[in-house]
């Protein structure tokens, strides 16, 4: 049926006709208290939205620089496994498990990098599989620099940047194409109680920060981009979890691209983890509906690979059964729920483009007041302080 069979008979409504048809229903009771959803401290939710909310979004032209950037025809993420053995060989035993499982991505949280024998043992068995490394130092990196051509996939690393900058710069100087060596951790402001504008404001002004220290010792800034990876904990409010990330990789571009950045290398790698505020021990079996919730908002708001928590992570240490229903979670949502079928579902929303302007355009505010005070270094001293209490993770609930 041609669509203007179809809606022929339904005439425009015009917004004046929608609010006047609202105030008619609240009967004289307060639109903002009853209707509008004060989310964080910037940032209001409506009732509705229309296309003409999408006039003072200015910042959504910027999509069309992160779409050249590389984004993906599909979502597909990728289901990181975190390995929590501290024993090389115990470790990756349990790391082929995971894959053999369907895992997509291996990550190990504790085990130590010792010696080239430590990273043949954790790396044995898994080619084709990305595998992370959380605990590293720039010994480790050089490690892994100088097995990187033996390994067919991704290798990535938990190395902070700014611990030693002349040494990241001699590491990005020799990183081949396949490492990601550097980490810059968002979810410690989430944890903390940040709101998303401030999450992404802080890590963006981080990244900004190495970039300028790195070109200062001769560096590109798109070799430097290629060199981090972005990690990000996601909450319960699924709207705003997805605006969030949208709104790191729009801001994130733009940032590039002040830098002379190229478009190729303007898709940021993101790795997103279910929150951990959000957990309860009285109740634990809630926490799979809770890290359920939280992995879709992750996976619709474009992260590359991402770790749901098993449900007892605080209340004991995590069996196999725990740590196989937080894997097949992700499985589920991929191939029965096929959320990797369709890149930006979102893309498009009145609600979701109105709510990632809104939070770019305030962590870009942020990310100039940083600047403007001598950058994040400087500033990092005063972020706790600084960090305006998001009421939905000022207390955990049960």
């Amino acid at each position: 049926m041609p669509t203007e069979s179809l809606f022929h008979e339904f005439p425009p409504v015009t917004t004046d006709e929608w609010e006047a048809a609202i105030q008619r229903d609240l009967k004289g009771a307060d639109y903002a208290s009853r209707l509008v959803w004060h989310a964080e401290d910037g940032l209001d939710v409506k009732p509705y939205y229309r296309a003409e909310d999408l006039n003072g979004c200015a910042l959504l032209n910027a999509a069309s620089y992160l779409l050249a950037g590389g984004a993906r025809a599909t979502a597909g993420w990728r289901i990181r496994e975190e390995i929590d053995r501290t024993d090389p060989e115990e470790a990756n035993c349990a790391a082929r498990e995971a894959v053999a499982a369907g895992a997509e991505e291996i990550a190990y949280t504790r085990t130590v990098i010792a010696s080239p024998s430590d990273l043949t043992l954790l790396l044995a068995n898994l080619d084709g599989i990305p595998v992370h490394f959380e605990i590293v130092d720039a010994h480790a990196v050089h490690l892994l620099i100088d097995r990187l051509h033996k390994h067919t996939a991704a290798l990535s690393a938990g190395l902070d940047p700014f611990a030693d900058l002349d040494a990241s710069a001699s590491i990005l100087v020799n990183r081949p194409p396949g490492l990601a060596p550097f980490i810059l951790h968002a979810e410690q402001y989430h944890e903390s109680g940040a709101t998303s504008a401030e999450e992404v404001g802080l890590i963006l002004a981080a990244a900004v920060d190495f970039i300028a220290e790195m070109q200062k010792r001769g560096l590109d800034p798109d070799s430097v981009a290629g060199s981090l990876t972005f990690s990000f904990a996601i909450g319960p409010h699924i709207f705003i979890q997805i605006a969030k990330l949208c709104a790191f990789r729009l801001v994130w571009a733009q940032a590039l691209q002040a830098f002379g950045g190229v478009p190729e290398d303007a898709r940021a790698r993101i790795h997103a983890r279910t929150a951990r505020w959000t957990r309860t021990v009285e109740d634990p079996h809630v926490n799979i509906l809770r890290g359920t919730t939280e992995a879709v908002s992750a996976i619709l708001g474009g992260a590359d690979s991402l770790s749901i928590a098993p449900f007892d992570e605080f209340c004991a240490e995590s069996n196999e059964a725990s740590r196989r229903l937080a894997r097949n979670t992700q499985l589920i949502l991929k191939h029965e729920a096929l959320l990797a079928r369709v890149a930006d579902p979102g893309g498009g929303s009145y609600c979701l483009e109105v709510l990632t302007d809104t939070i770019a355009r305030n962590a870009w505010s942020l990310l100039q007041k940083i600047e403007a005070g001598g950058g994040y270094r400087k500033y990092s001293p005063a972020i706790q302080s600084s960090i305006t209490r998001n009421p939905s993770t000022a207390t955990q609930k049960a």
